[in-house]
């Protein structure tokens, strides 16, 4: 999902087996990563120590998970047998993880989306600092020329600023929209999301015009779909981009 990751025979195919794998998210979660990362301390290149170096959260992790399973899997299993209960649980986190695998994916792995990749200093010209799309290419060379001449003199900023990362490798879907960003949890505002993590997400739609016409000023990218269908199809195409022509490539 990344140009950098090497890509295998089997991610060829990776457009069509990908949204059944989504289903499989919080169910992951629940039964391998949450495990995981308490008897590591890692959250994959993440240091976790900060919460499981104590060994009264490490404790309480344990009590709350066996408490939560005996809810969800124990209860359903003993009033209602094991066949439907097992059921019961499986499709409703297939359910879930299917939905928040896809809101998720659809802001960052996307056409014309750019990524990034850790780099030492702040450079404003050396291109190793520069987010970029699969193709090569920084979008926020273009923007950045684009408000030049809208604007005689705009701040330099440099393509690897914090904020200026958040908004080239970020995607919005339906921006405005109070339902879909109700029904998203903020995530149809994906770029608001990262730059505001202390904001309540349903002031997004609110802010989601000033953001992006700050960015329009100062020519970051801003870049968003109309609607999560249009999102989700420009996601599936990436997909199979990065699995088979940059394969071939």
């Amino acid at each position: 999902m990344h140009p950098v990751h090497k890509a295998e025979w089997y991610h060829r195919y990776q457009h069509v087996y990908g949204p059944f794998l989504f289903a499989f998210m919080t169910l992951a979660k629940v039964l391998q990563q949450d495990i995981e990362v308490a008897l590591t301390g890692r959250l994959y290149h993440i240091d976790a120590s900060c919460r499981y170096g104590s060994s009264l959260n490490v404790f309480r992790f344990w009590i709350m998970k066996l408490i939560t399973m005996g809810y969800m899997v124990g209860l359903p299993c003993y009033f209602h047998g094991v066949a439907v209960g097992s059921t019961l649980f499986l499709v409703g986190h297939f359910t879930c993880g299917e939905v928040l695998a896809t809101m998720f994916i659809v802001n960052h792995v996307i056409e014309g989306i750019s990524f990034a990749e850790k780099c030492e200093g702040n450079s404003l010209g050396e291109k190793k600092n520069r987010p970029t799309t699969v193709m090569g290419t920084t979008p926020m060379e273009s923007t950045r020329r684009e408000a030049a001449t809208k604007k005689k003199q705009i701040p330099e900023i440099p393509f690897n600023d914090w904020a200026a990362v958040q908004c080239q490798t970020s995607v919005n879907w339906s921006p405005g929209s109070w339902f879909w960003n109700h029904f998203s949890g903020g995530l149809s505002h994906q770029i608001e999301h990262h730059l505001f993590p202390s904001i309540c997400h349903t002031n997004y739609v609110f802010i989601q015009d000033v953001v992006e016409q700050t960015c329009l000023e100062y020519g970051v990218p801003y870049q968003s779909e109309p609607s999560l269908f249009s999102a989700y199809i420009k996601m599936l195409k990436h997909l199979k981009f990065l699995g088979s022509e940059k394969k071939e490539g």
